[in-house]
């Protein structure tokens, strides 16, 4: 029994010597736990002006300028007015969750739930963020709800619709009589009620009462018509083509993510069984051996990249820019080779620089939005999401995949990530040899 409690009390002491592997036993699941309590305290809705969508009225009606105080009076959203081309811009380059067009016509049927021909809502949505499209819907229900109760204020405007149903009701020859008796009953009964209405109210306001008691009725109503938001009218068909465009960028992520923590434990390997040392001692410059390894990184990170981009064609992913794709892939590659030289200077240890690295990865993804939707989280990690090589390497997939993205537009999120990947090949370097020279 003392060896075994010897053994273990040797291994304990070689843990506490490694501040690395310490820092990710004790601090780093707390770390982890309050960044998670952070994202998901009252989950179930975007935080406020977390969900920006972009709002075309196309029918310039009072009723249509009281929807649009509706959505901008919801908290969540972050509403802002613009023509089809400007918000079709945006979406296409992930500004926007959706876009929101209120047809010619919109004002003349909203808020009346009961209308034959009510003009739709139309909707359009980016495909790559489907939790907070649902949610937009349900926005949209409930500031078509408060229409109805802005039409039961002008029970004049009411009683001109029914007016218009039962002559439209009268002329219709092919319905069937029941049904037409039904429906005049209908009418006429609604007929009635907004007579009484108008004795309740004035006796409300006559008394100092609310006035109209059915203001707040709360029926929520609305005809709402989906539309690609991404529609191109070319011969290269349509911007999606496969739902694999959507999905599959996350995906290649993470193979990337795993071919540079991996790298990076083969780095500290070999560095402690010695083999980093004998190069050293040979001819071969230092230099060239952190370049030698930073290539062999490279070259594992694009087959992981291409196997990843194959597997994708073949269960059907179908890019807009494959030469774009290349230079993207070219780029990450890049870009989490001097990631992963910056995970390799994190300990002395397999099992230190291991926690490390994918930590690193896990905290990369959380901001980079690739575990939880932007939108849903608070407002310090929005602005640390600009810092994260997930978010913009996802960006530049999704950009050469299905986004469209010209040549120019491309330059950015490439320009992070060169930017990123190089700090990060100097901060490895720079702790490398400074551990060697030890």
């Amino acid at each position: 029994m003392e060896n075994i409690i010897a053994i273990a009390w040797k291994d304990l002491l070689l843990l506490s010597r490694d501040r690395m592997a310490m820092f990710f036993l004790l601090a780093f699941p707390v770390l982890m736990g309050v960044l998670f309590g952070l994202m998901y305290q009252n989950t179930g809705s975007p935080k406020p002006g977390g969900l920006a969508v972009g709002v075309v009225d196309e029918d310039q009606s009072t009723m249509s300028e009281t929807f649009i105080k509706n959505l901008v009076a919801n908290e969540v959203l972050k509403v802002e007015t613009m023509d089809m081309e400007s918000a079709k811009e945006k979406i296409r380059k992930g500004v926007i969750a959706g876009i929101v067009v209120l047809p010619p016509g919109f004002g003349d049927s909203a808020g009346v739930f009961w209308a034959t021909n009510q003009v739709p809502i139309r909707v359009g949505r980016d495909p790559s963020r489907a939790a907070e499209a649902a949610m937009l819907d349900g926005f949209l229900m409930e500031a078509s709800g408060k229409l109805i109760a802005e039409r039961f204020r002008d029970t004049n405007y009411i009683r001109g619709v029914i007016a218009d149903q039962k002559q439209a009701l009268e002329a219709d020859s092919t319905m069937n009589p029941l049904n037409k008796l039904v429906l005049g009953q209908l009418f006429s009964s609604m007929d009635g009620l907004f007579d009484n209405l108008d004795k309740v109210s004035e006796i409300e306001n006559a008394e100092g009462g609310v006035g109209n008691p059915v203001m707040n009725d709360g029926f929520q109503f609305a005809k709402i018509e989906s539309f690609d938001a991404f529609e191109r009218p070319t011969k290269t068909g349509p911007a999606i083509r496969s739902g694999w465009d959507i999905s599959f960028p996350q995906s290649i992520l993470w193979g990337v993510m795993g071919s540079a923590a991996g790298f990076a434990i083969s780095l500290v390997r070999e560095r402690s069984r010695g083999t980093l040392l004998r190069l050293q001692t040979s001819p071969v410059r230092s230099w060239q051996v952190i370049l030698g390894k930073g290539l062999g990184c490279f070259i594992a990170t694009m087959a992981v990249l291409v196997v990843m981009v194959a597997l994708g064609l073949f269960l059907g992913m179908r890019p807009q820019s494959p030469a774009l794709l290349a230079c993207s892939s070219i780029v990450v590659a890049l870009c989490f080779v001097g990631i992963m030289m910056a995970m390799s200077a994190l300990g002395t240890t397999e099992e230190g620089v291991g926690g490390a690295g994918w930590a690193i990865n896990m905290v990369m993804a959380m901001f980079g939005g690739a575990m939880m939707p932007l939108a849903f989280m608070p407002g310090f990690m929005k602005v640390a999401s600009d810092f994260s090589p997930v978010k913009w390497a996802i960006v530049s997939l999704e950009a050469a995949i299905w986004r469209g993205y010209s040549l120019q537009e491309m330059l950015w999120p490439w320009s992070i990530l060169l930017i990123i990947g190089s700090v990060g090949f100097a901060m490895g370097l720079y702790f490398f040899e400074r551990n060697q020279s030890k």
